[in-house]
This record gives C-alpha cells, sequence and structure tokens, in this order.
C-alpha cells in the first residue's frame, strides 16, 4: 500500500525522508527542538528536504534526545487551562484571499476531546476565517453553558474578538455603520455578535474570549491551525469533526496554516 503521507525530518535522531509517522516519530520524539513536517507526496517532501541542511547531529545532542520531552508545544496543562470548556478557533487563507477554512479544538479538563474542521470558502479571507471560527466556537459553548459549565474561548485574531465583544456594540448603537466606512464582513459579524451577547448576558462570568498568541506552540492553538489547513485541504463546507488520530505529535506535524 502507498503511503498516505511523508515525513521530512530537518532536525532529528536521524534526519531524512520517511513513509510513516512511527518511524518519524522515532526521530523526533524527545529530540530538542526537533523540526519537522508532513508532506502529501514523496516528491513535494524530497523537494523539501533538499531546500533545507538538515542540523549537525553532536555527540551531545544525541544524549539529549534520550531525555524525556513533553511535546513540541506548550501543552494544556503549562498553558493553564482553567475553564470546565476550552475552545480554541483558528482560521487559515491560502492565498489571502484565496482558499479559506476553519479550525477548532475542544478541550475538557485540559484534556484534548474533540477536533473540528471545514467551512471552506474558495474565495475567503483570513479575517473571514477567523470570525467563522469565532462564531462556531459561541456555538459549541452554548451547549456547554446550557449544561451550567465554564467556558473560554480563546482565538489568536484580536480583530475577530474585537469585531464581536467590542467594536459591533457601536455599530450596532449607529445602525451598523462606522465612520470610517464599509464594515466588512459584517453579515458574520452581526450573527456573531447577536450569539455572544445572548451568551454573556445568560452566563455572565462563565463565559470568556481570550486572545491566544498564534504560532506561539500553545498546543490548542496549534491544533486548531492544523485543523484549519485540513478544512482548505479537503475543501470541507461544513463543519465536521476530525474522526483522523488524535496523537498530539502526528497532528502537529501536519502542515501549517
Amino acid at each position: 500500500m502507498a503511503a498516505k503521507k511523508f515525513y521530512v525530518v530537518w532536525a532529528g535522531v536521524e534526519p531524512g525522508i520517511y513513509s510513516t509517522w512511527k518511524e518519524a516519530e522515532r526521530q523526533v520524539k524527545g529530540f530538542p527542538n526537533a523540526r519537522y513536517k508532513s508532506f502529501p507526496t514523496q516528491q513535494q517532501a524530497a523537494a523539501a528536504f533538499a531546500g533545507n541542511k538538515p542540523a549537525a547531529r553532536s555527540s551531545s545532542a544525541t544524549k539529549a534526545a534520550r531525555k524525556p520531552k513533553t511535546s513540541n508545544a506548550v501543552s494544556a496543562s503549562e498553558y493553564s487551562l482553567t475553564a470546565d470548556i476550552d475552545i480554541f478557533c483558528d482560521g487559515a487563507c491560502d492565498p489571502n484571499p484565496g482558499q479559506a477554512g476553519t479550525g477548532i479544538a475542544v478541550y475538557q479538563k485540559q484534556q484534548l476531546g474533540q477536533l473540528w474542521y471545514g467551512l471552506y470558502n474558495p474565495a475567503g479571507t483570513n479575517n473571514t476565517a477567523e470570525l467563522l471560527g469565532l462564531h462556531h466556537a459561541l456555538l459549541l459553548a452554548r451547549e456547554q453553558l446550557q449544561q451550567e459549565l465554564s467556558v473560554t474561548i480563546h482565538c489568536d485574531s484580536k480583530y475577530a474578538i474585537d469585531c464581536v465583544t467590542k467594536w459591533a456594540y457601536s455599530w450596532k448603537n449607529k445602525g451598523w455603520k462606522k465612520a470610517g466606512g464599509e464594515i466588512k464582513n459584517l453579515d458574520i459579524i452581526k450573527l456573531a455578535h447577536q450569539l455572544y451577547t445572548e451568551l454573556a448576558s445568560a452566563a455572565g462570568a462563565q463565559l470568556q474570549v481570550l486572545h491566544v498568541r498564534g504560532h506561539a506552540g500553545v498546543e490548542g492553538n496549534e491544533l486548531a491551525d492544523r485543523m484549519s489547513v485540513v478544512a482548505i485541504e479537503r475543501a470541507e463546507t461544513d463543519l465536521c469533526l476530525y474522526t483522523d488520530s488524535h496523537s498530539i505529535p502526528e497532528l502537529l506535524a501536519l502542515s501549517r496554516g
């Protein structure tokens, strides 16, 4: 059976190209500052490997590789998730504007529970993908808040957060207008803002929407990012539950947005 993916390891125990994640994982697990990525074809993997020289492996690095290491990202516990349910949302677009998709990672008591991907738009933008992610994170939050659970939504788009939780109040009071002219993505903003105000009014402090720094190694944000890329790769217009492997290292090896 032909390999579904090929894994390039630039920095690991033995840099190279591997046709299974099991082989690649042996090279990067516990290796300090490991660098690796998955590719859909062997040709793409070979080109990527050739374009980046693998890191030299010293004897001290080899010894260090044997020391245990938690992950290539900041884990849920290290990021101090404190709500009953923590929801990370993210969007990707390649190019921008262009093909856009959204990803969501849901944690329950600091444990990864669900991954979602979809909302593909062949002519979207990064901002539309981020706004859709926040809107659907709020939809998922509503189900949990109804069960009297606390929910924190983590979004790496300050634009999306401010549109929905801050600026929309003023825009709404002015008939959905602003001094600077057109309010872009207004249809999504209206839906998300209405839902946010309803939930915030009913749940109070049980609901928080926080900004998380993107591509900073926070596990939940990184996983939501990978799901947004999956959405684009699969051109999935619905929001779908990701049922493939939930191995954190394997998921982090997927292409980044």
